[in-house]
């Protein structure tokens, strides 16, 4: 590389002014883009009806089934993927914001594994987002701006994916705060990876402010630009094509990194010290036999040193209910004492919605299913189907009856949280009747006994 560029780059990275954007190309295989080989793949396993647009390399599924079905052998192909070298050096390279156009998690997997510390967070173009945090050299973000494969909802597969995408992000969904600020405050940025020819890609350079002020530098040999594309980006965005594949640029930008002993290196996993140091949350509907179990629940894990957070201890007068909510969503460990009342309860139905979403949930939640919770009997459990159904029906009816539904947002993100439960419902019951929660008075004569090993048994594995 040249060595003016290349210095410049690493003072940027050094002053945090300089930010990573990894584009799906860092991934080709045999000239075949990521898009194409997941087409292959599906093609080979997958037993649903699907296009794929070669120009855009869009999927179009033959119904909502099959994109349901194709999802979890998505998720298999992105399991799958390599670690490829340039990741793990990527990983030891001093950036504070490494931004990815990819719903892979392969970069969050290596920190993980390298005991890095570092934020992770991804576009949802379903939700609100919520505060990040300034990211640091020391404790850097890894941000998934088209979705994450963890989390179906984010995810940008049909063209249908993308407008919503892009009437979120432009319109009642915007960026992360924090991360509109970072990149408002760059001087340079780093792209590595991408298809310049592909027209969404100039919105999401004018959606991010590229167009102001910002000295941004692309690896020419990975995008094998025809002139005129390679003119329009230089001319309108002011991108400096190097004469570098991403692999070139990141080796050089290692190896002066190491010279200067300023990579990250792994460290030694360090142990809980105490309970205290996990955060279990208490997913729960108010009054009755579910806020009494939850009381003895609260003070049993209080009496073993967790850290317990529980709304009526925690939320505060005037706490915001529904940031709340989401972080319980996101919780590792959640107790969730499941009631007819949490089944047909708006913001517990909420808390699951958030749990699922934010993925693994089996693993994450700790249920114990009151008597009258009817979730056992199929005839009993259409009885909730009916009940979502009949709010999302009602609340639809009332919707038409709107005179001005301009800035009515909020009546319309209620109608499809509505609907995202009703969506749901039968998956979550039929989940929770399918685990041996045990029954409320066995978890009392035995003073929580199995819930506790149950958390404990979860802590150490993910040490």
């Amino acid at each position: 590389m040249d060595n003016r560029v290349l210095d410049m780059i690493i003072k940027r990275i050094e002053e945090e002014k300089c930010i990573l954007f990894i584009g799906p190309e860092v991934f080709n295989q045999n000239e075949k883009s990521l898009n194409e080989q997941l087409k292959i793949y599906l093609e080979e396993t997958s037993g649903g009806e699907f296009k794929f647009y070669t120009d855009d390399e869009f999927f179009s599924f033959a119904d909502e089934a099959d994109k349901e079905y194709a999802y979890y052998d998505i998720q298999q192909f992105y399991e799958k993927l390599p670690v490829l070298p340039l990741y793990q050096k990527i990983a030891a390279l001093p950036f504070h914001l490494i931004v990815s156009v990819s719903p892979d998690v392969v970069l969050k997997k290596i920190f993980e594994e390298q005991n890095l510390d570092f934020t992770f967070d991804f576009y949802n173009k379903e939700k609100n987002p919520q505060p990040l945090g300034k990211p640091t050299a020391q404790k850097p973000l890894i941000y998934n701006l088209f979705g994450s494969i963890e989390n179906e909802g984010s995810l940008i597969l049909t063209h249908n994916d993308l407008f919503d995408y892009l009437i979120a992000i432009f319109g009642k969904h915007n960026l992360h705060q924090d991360l509109r600020d970072e990149l408002q405050a760059a001087r340079m940025i780093l792209f590595l990876g991408f298809k310049f020819e592909k027209w969404y890609f100039k919105l999401l350079l004018r959606l991010l402010n590229f167009h102001k002020g910002k000295l941004s530098h692309a690896a020419l040999k990975d995008a094998k630009l025809l002139p005129q594309v390679r003119n329009f980006y230089s001319e309108e965005f002011k991108i400096k094509f190097l004469d570098n594949s991403g692999t070139e640029i990141i080796e050089a930008l290692y190896e002066r990194c190491a010279e200067k002993n300023a990579l990250k290196t792994k460290t030694e996993t360090k142990p809980m010290k105490t309970n205290e140091q996990a955060e279990i949350y208490l997913s729960y509907g108010w009054g009755g036999e579910s806020e009494q179990i939850v009381n003895s629940i609260y003070e049993t894990l209080k009496n073993e040193a967790f850290n317990v957070i529980r709304d009526k201890v925690d939320l505060g007068y005037k706490g915001n209910i529904k940031e709340f909510m989401q972080t319980i969503g996101k919780g590792k460990y959640v107790v969730v004492v499941i009631s007819d009342k949490y089944l047909k309860s708006e913001n517990c139905m909420f808390e699951m919605l958030e749990i699922k979403n934010n993925g693994s949930a089996y693993d994450r939640i700790f249920p114990i299913v009151l008597s009258d919770a009817r979730i056992y009997d199929e005839i009993d459990r259409i009885d909730y189907l009916n009940f979502w159904d009949d709010k999302v029906t009602e609340l639809k009816k009332k919707v038409e009856t709107l005179r001005d539904p301009v800035g009515k947002v909020r009546v319309y993100e209620k109608m499809n949280q509505y609907a995202d439960i009703n969506r749901i419902i039968d998956e979550i019951t039929d989940t929770l009747r399918n685990m041996n929660t045990l029954t409320p008075e066995m978890h009392k004569d035995a003073n929580f006994e199995q819930l506790i090993k149950a958390i404990h048994a979860k802590m150490e594995s993910d040490k």
